[in-house]
């Protein structure tokens, strides 16, 4: 929940001062300092108020941080849900909660942790060691004084101090740990027969009537991406904060073109068919690759307005010290492809829908049957032993689904039939679990689990903790707010 609290501070220490670039200002992290016009309140918190500007900037943080830690593997608009919206407007909430309960409880930062959590910024030092001349530097190229950008930090210190302190207060006992790691420890013997739905194929039919109802109900699936011919140009001056600025403003200014941008700072506008919003296929340079991998970046390329007005995007920082615009040329909007076109891709899914469908219904008869006649189905397996520690491995020989079935069955009177649908696996399976045995809690296996359960229990406690105390204090300082003015994302 409070990652959020933790990733902006280290934001502010490790990353804002090591971007020694104009760019600072041009993303608007300057108004985290002197905050500009009113834009729009999406909470308040008492009587705080949380502007649009902000919520957008830490909403964007937050998908472009997912996205880097995913190799930018994904598009953006998936990251873009109301529920992650919704989950960013809280997290700023719970962060002025914080700051605001740290205040009213008179909590300060010494003055030694401010200077010892500056003097650890890597970009301000020099051969290990804080200097003063580079932290000089540094704050000039970002246009901020040192009394603000401290304060900034003390506050984001201050904030940090609360959650520390309240999760400790919780406690898991001992008695519960123990059950925890009894019941880890449990080992079941099971027999198991495998349903492959693949073997159910022969002989299923679909009819056209079928098809054409299933492409009814699937209409949006079946539609070709979108698409935008663009022009992009990238701006890569660390060193000039003048000359930055002025390729943010000409973008800005003559939003109707590129051209003005790329003749005054001697730039090329490249040319890039076929962008969609997961990026592009084409074999780029490197910047421009590099842009079109940015989640801002293409969010920007598909919103409304330059999409329909065919204007500049805003200029964009894709990495520290670069900038990009871009605009489109062509657009081609999803548009519905023909059944003709995919009725042999809907018969074939119906069709192994119906193999699932039938695999799952052996394995249900067979449960029905032991627990009718004590029938057992031929081909069942021999005995194996399960455990659950099984779930929290990879690559094993049987699917998740199975194993959460054996090990959540009842076991009151033994043996126990039961049946699990096919699911992603594509296979269904009939079970028979003969025994099962939990070891004493003395045993040294138990003690040993204690050990590493106590953590992870008491972590989660901590956590529950801590969320229950946010919300009392949400309730006593009077939360309001205003998810409707979050909108819907261009990019969804």
């Amino acid at each position: 929940m409070f990652e959020s609290v933790r990733r902006h501070r280290r934001l502010f220490l490790g990353v804002v001062l090591l971007l020694i670039v104009p760019s600072f200002v041009i993303v608007g992290a300057w108004d985290l300092i002197v905050p500009s016009g009113d834009t729009g309140t999406v909470a308040k918190v008492g009587r705080d108020k949380i502007p649009f500007a902000q919520w957008e900037r830490a909403h964007q943080q937050s998908i472009d941080q997912i996205r880097q830690q995913l190799g930018g593997r994904i598009d953006a608009s998936l990251l873009d849900t109301q529920a992650s919206r919704r989950s960013t407007l809280d997290d700023l909430v719970n962060q002025q909660v914080l700051f605001k309960t740290a205040l009213d409880l008179r909590l300060r930062v010494p003055d030694v942790r401010l200077r010892d959590t500056v003097a650890s910024i890597p970009a301000v030092q020099k051969d290990g060691r804080f200097d003063m001349e580079r932290y000089q530097q540094a704050l000039k190229a970002q246009g901020l004084t040192a009394e603000a950008f401290e304060q900034q930090v003390r506050s984001d210190l201050l904030v940090d101090m609360l959650p520390s302190t309240i999760a400790r207060s919780s406690m898991v006992p001992r008695t519960v740990v123990r059950r925890f790691a009894q019941t880890s420890l449990e080992t079941r013997s099971v027999r198991l027969k495998r349903i492959p739905a693949a073997d159910m194929l022969a002989g299923i039919t679909v009819t056209p009537a079928e098809i054409q109802e299933s492409f009814g109900v699937q209409s949006a699936r079946f539609q070709t991406l979108e698409e935008a011919d663009i022009a992009i140009v990238v701006f890569s001056k660390p060193e000039s904060a003048e000359r930055a600025e002025s390729f943010s403003n000409l973008v800005y200014e003559q939003s109707d073109m590129l051209e003005p941008a790329a003749r005054k700072l001697g730039l090329t506008i490249h040319n890039v068919p076929s962008v969609r919003r997961d990026g592009v296929a084409a074999k780029l340079s490197p910047e421009v690759a590099a842009a079109l991998r940015n989640g801002r970046m293409l969010a920007a390329i598909f919103s409304s307005d330059v999409v329909a007005n065919k204007r500049n995007t805003e200029a964009i920082e894709i990495a520290p010290g670069i900038l990009a615009s871009a605009r489109i040329v062509s657009h081609r909007p999803p548009a519905p492809i023909p059944l003709e076109k995919v009725s042999a891709q809907i018969e074939r899914e119906l069709r192994v829908r119906k193999a699932a469908d039938r695999a799952t219904h052996m394995a249900e008869e067979a449960a029905r049957h032991h627990a009718a006649r004590k029938e057992l189905p031929q081909g069942l397996g021999a005995a194996r032993k399960i455990q659950r520690a099984e779930l929290d491995r990879q690559g094993g020989d049987l699917p998740g689904e199975v194993l959460r079935a054996v090990l959540a069955a009842q076991v009151t009177s033994l043996p126990v039939a039961l049946s699990v649908p096919a699911g992603s696996s594509g296979e269904a399976w009939f079970a028979l679990i003969e025994s099962a045995e939990v070891p004493s809690a003395d045993s040294p296996a138990v003690r040993d689990r204690v050990a590493q359960l106590a953590q992870i229990l008491e972590r989660a406690a901590s956590q529950d903790t801590l969320a229950q105390w946010i919300e009392a204090r949400r309730e006593s300082l009077g939360v309001t707010l205003y998810p409707e003015k979050l909108g819907k994302s261009d990019s969804r």
